[in-house]
């Protein structure tokens, strides 16, 4: 085809194809992510390494200490002694230390004229104390009642929905993606535009029958088919490694892949038309897409940050375009109930358009 557009899109794509750097950030580079966290447990349930003193050394203390240890959250230390326990906690290799008192199993249980007392002791800088008295607590009150004969005064009856198995790992995979598509698109077409210029190869375009346009329209052709490439890896990989699932329609995922690609692009090209230099290109995008990567949810939630904070980032396009994405391939959601995120996501485009539309005319063409 003789088409100039079409000329410069498939030599963008070869040049993309041939760049390693690009390629690395492209792909590698978001694999790496998903692969590292791919490597730790977060789903697996809390555990606490616990110590038991048994003082009492008798046949009812070994009986509590096997039904205290039938409960998973709590794995047993082999020391027994307190000392030697107290030291291994201010190491940092123990969770939490029992003390059973010596008189426990010693006395008939109708000769028990006061409460027994059990000793706990914890370590005050470990945020999770709290769940280690809170079960113990409630594990102590059952043997109670146990002891006592008592009769429940009332039960519990549980009822349980069916809802989806969510993995960390299947929140992850869309903010990997969401975190690929803008390092992609921001700095591979704010360096490779100034490398452009840098080269005087768009001063050189003007001496030519190619108009501008059929220049940009073949480099954001080119970006957007990348973007194909890393939903249709990074989604593969996650799939057949780890076994993610993508509860909702890939259709959908890729349209709206397809449009944040467009407003990280637009950021792109007003990078490219502030920088003077491929470093000062650079400096810029990671000004860019580092703090959206934190603050935008690809690893951890926004929820965890302060409310002030949160409300600010909710504006970020990358926060409503990794709310979209989750929502489509967690939940398997429909698109009308994105309407806050995609007019969020609609605004940034124009803005973002408008912002590299005047600050590339007046510096490139």
């Amino acid at each position: 085809m003789n088409n100039p557009t079409w000329r410069l899109f498939l030599s963008n794509l070869k040049m993309l194809f041939r760049d390693r750097q690009s390629l690395f950030w492209s792909l590698v580079f978001p694999l790496l992510f998903l692969v590292i966290f791919g490597l730790f447990n977060f789903d697996a349930p809390a555990s606490f390494d616990i110590a038991v003193i048994d003082e009492a050394q008798t046949e009812s203390s070994q009986m509590l200490r096997e039904q205290m240890f039938s409960l998973e959250i709590f794995t047993e230390s082999d020391i027994t002694n307190k000392d030697e326990a107290v030291q291994s906690m201010k190491d940092g290799e123990l969770d939490g230390i029992i003390v059973i008192p010596d008189a426990y199993g010693q006395v008939p249980q109708n000769e028990v004229t006061e409460p027994l007392n059990f000793t706990v002791i914890l370590d005050e800088t470990n945020q999770q104390s709290g769940i280690i008295v809170s079960v113990l607590n409630d594990f102590l009150n059952k043997v109670n009642l146990q002891i006592a004969g008592a009769q429940p005064i009332f039960t519990v009856a549980t009822e349980g929905v069916q809802g989806q198995d969510v993995k960390y790992l299947d929140f992850l995979t869309p903010g990997i993606l969401g975190m690929a598509i803008m390092f992609s698109a921001i700095i591979g077409i704010a360096v490779g535009i100034t490398r452009y210029r840098e080269r005087k190869i768009l001063k050189r375009l003007l001496a030519t029958p190619i108009k501008v346009r059929n220049f940009l329209v073949a480099e954001v052709g080119s970006y957007l088919v990348l973007s194909l490439m890393q939903i249709t890896v990074i989604l593969s990989v996650a799939r057949l490694v780890f076994g993610v699932e993508i509860h909702g329609s890939l259709l959908l995922l890729t349209l709206v892949t397809l449009i944040g690609t467009i407003v990280f692009l637009n950021i792109g090209f007003f990078v490219a038309g502030q920088a003077k230099t491929v470093n000062t290109a650079e400096a810029m995008s990671n000004a860019f897409t580092t703090p959206m990567m934190f603050l935008s949810g690809v690893f951890f939630s926004p929820d965890m940050l302060p409310p002030a904070v949160e409300r600010i980032v909710d504006f970020l396009p990358l926060t409503s375009l990794l709310k979209v994405l989750r929502g489509v391939a967690v939940n398997g959601s429909p698109i009308s109930d994105f309407g806050y995120e995609f007019s969020i996501l609609g605004g940034w485009i124009l803005l973002s358009f408008l912002l590299a539309w005047k600050s590339f005319r007046v510096r490139d063409v």
